[in-house]
């Protein structure tokens, strides 16, 4: 069963194995995974932070600021893509479709966090322009736009720049994720657009009370919009005692999600880091070769064929057609 991967931080793979002088990334590492694990579409994200300084160990090259990790990596992965055949990216719902009629994989480019921008609201349409179609504001931490997670000032939620920046994003029909915003930051988005949103990597709170996981009050605001919630293969997302986590935890927290809002508002965003030195993915599904492991334990669950197909791919194309067109 194909499977839209909503979140993947393929990007700074590429960028790092390139440093250390490899070519052809995709095809000696990430393409075999995605045919076994039936990948048919993913969101490749560009990770960015305040100070890549303090997580070092994922990255074999000194880090830069947020500005140059930024340049690095764009560099680095457009550069990739224009070597392969087997990966193309798409900035709508009908590229999507015409990526695959022709036996490719279809990539959306999204921003994991609008750090490098220096405050300046036109770097959105200078993203969109490169192809971008997706964007979180934040990732755990916060900047000129919005307060992370992470982000200890419960009162610091979306600035008078961001409120901005995810009005643009709405004009602009991109994907707005607000899976790494603050509580504050969320209820602010929602607050300033319309338009469907998505969570592309978080579970439930209720079921394990991570900073970054939704409660229920978000997953209802998510699904009233018309949005969707990836589910995260974090073990530390699936349960609070994280070393007992597997491939079925993360089946229940599609179970919660769907009887409280239904299962056409759950979707897959695994967030697979195989690739860093630093990885607490869950045994079954630690990479996206395991990611048939899900649908098996979807299945376990008690979710139809019909579901289960929802949550691997309708779910996800549904949102995007809503969004981009």
């Amino acid at each position: 069963m194909k499977i839209f991967d909503l979140h993947t931080d393929t990007m700074m793979d590429i960028a790092n194995r390139m440093y250390e002088g490899e070519t052809d990334v995709l095809r000696k590492h990430h393409l075999p995974q995605y045919e076994q694990g039936q990948i048919g579409a993913m969101i490749y994200a560009l990770w960015m932070t305040n100070d890549f300084q303090e997580l070092s160990e994922y990255f074999p090259e000194p880090p830069g600021s947020a500005q140059e990790t930024m340049i690095r990596v764009l560099a680095r992965s457009f550069e990739e893509f224009k070597s392969t055949s087997a990966v193309e990216v798409a900035r709508s719902a009908e590229d999507i479709d015409r990526i695959r009629s022709a036996g490719k994989i279809p990539v959306l480019l999204g921003l994991e966090g609008f750090y490098g921008f220096h405050g300046e609201l036109g770097m959105v349409d200078v993203m969109y322009d490169l192809g971008f179609r997706h964007g979180m504001l934040t990732w755990n931490d916060d900047n000129e736009f919005a307060a992370g997670v992470e982000f200890a000032d419960e009162d610091f939620g979306l600035t008078d720049l961001g409120a901005k920046a995810i009005q643009r994003m709405e004009e602009l029909r991109m994907l707005i994720d607000v899976s790494h915003a603050s509580e504050k930051t969320f209820w602010d988005i929602m607050e300033q657009t319309s338009c469907p949103v998505i969570a592309s990597h978080s579970n439930a709170w209720s079921l394990c009370n991570a900073p970054r996981n939704l409660k229920d009050d978000q997953i209802r605001a998510i699904a009233g919009r018309g949005g969707v919630i990836g589910l995260n293969t974090w073990k530390g997302f699936l349960c609070e005692d994280m070393e007992t986590a597997t491939v079925k935890d993360m089946a229940r927290h599609a179970r919660y999600i769907a009887d409280l809002v239904g299962t056409e508002h759950v979707a897959c965003g695994f967030d697979f880091c195989d690739y860093f030195d630093e990885n607490d993915g869950t045994p079954g599904i630690m990479n996206a070769g395991e990611s048939q492991n899900l649908i098996s334990a979807l299945a376990e669950e008690g979710f139809t064929e019909a579901e289960q197909q929802a949550i691997a791919w309708d779910n996800a194309m549904n949102v995007i057609r809503k969004v981009l067109g």
